[in-house]
């Protein structure tokens, strides 16, 4: 892959992993335009280093409550929290990409994961998301308040970031918009999608390293620093989305982008 190639696709990465637009989505469309080797052997591995990117940056950016998980003492709510709600997507994962036949699993990968028209759809399903998301409703639920059936709850923002495996579903949309329409409070709806995101990021870097080894240095390089860059933008930006309650703007977005992706899809030739 080209160096201009993969720094293109790490400042969409970066930009979209947060913004709530879906980075695989567009990391798939946009490699459909430019061509088709973006989605041919070894792109997962690319698209999963450009993620790692993503992954440094939410890092950075809330390194103090990451902190704040286990100093001066463990929290162990907060901890619970986060691992209930990472347990379908890692479930999913794995068995993608660890128990299924070598057959099924690029079977997923070729006609779900790295599927254009899928990621038309993703983006279509994004955009009424968000635009539900933004209903009035009181917000109340947080990591210190959520016990009993909120507490339990979270599985549903679990099965939120599950369905954002497919490309075109934003994960940070989904999970911070199922998120504020079961109560939880805009920062810590925030909080959780970033801080289950360094969780199922680093997990999906870890199931793809042994591919990533064999992506070219220079490429591989440029496109993460860009994704980095771009993240730490993205993750300003959807901060101040979601405190604005401008999530609408992004549902117009999606639904546009969608839209002339299925337009592309359906002239360009095969």
């Amino acid at each position: 892959m080209e160096i201009l190639k993969a720094i293109i696709l790490g400042a969409v990465q970066g930009l979209t992993e947060f913004l709530p637009v879906s980075s695989s989505g567009h990391l798939v469309i946009l490699g459909e335009i430019l061509g088709r080797e973006l989605g041919g052997e070894g792109s997962t591995a690319q698209s999963v280093l450009l993620h790692l990117g993503s992954w440094l940056a939410i890092l950075i950016v809330f390194r103090k409550d990451l902190l704040k998980l286990f100093y001066p003492k463990f929290d162990t709510r907060s901890l619970a929290i986060l691992v209930l709600a990472s347990i379908p997507a890692a479930i999913a994962g794995i068995t993608i990409k660890k128990l299924l036949p070598d057959a099924d699993s690029a079977w997923i990968e070729q006609n779900l994961l790295q599927s254009p028209w899928v990621a038309c759809v993703g983006l279509l399903f994004t955009a009424g998301v968000l635009w539900l998301a933004e209903r009035k409703r009181e917000l109340f639920v947080s990591f210190a308040t959520a016990k009993g059936l909120h507490f339990w709850l979270v599985l549903v923002v679990g099965l939120a970031q599950m369905v954002a495996l497919l490309p075109g579903v934003s994960r940070s949309g989904s999970t911070i918009c199922i998120a504020l329409m079961l109560h939880w409070v805009r920062n810590d709806a925030v909080k959780l999608s970033f801080l289950m995101g360094l969780i199922a990021i680093g997990g999906a870097g870890l199931i793809e390293a042994r591919e990533i080894s064999q992506i070219e240095v220079a490429p591989a390089a440029a496109g993460f620093i860009a994704s980095l860059i771009f993240s730490l933008i993205g993750l300003w930006g959807i901060r101040l989305v979601v405190h604005k309650q401008k999530l609408r703007w992004f549902a117009a977005y999606c639904a546009v982008a969608g839209v002339a992706a299925f337009g592309y899809l359906l002239i360009s030739p095969p």
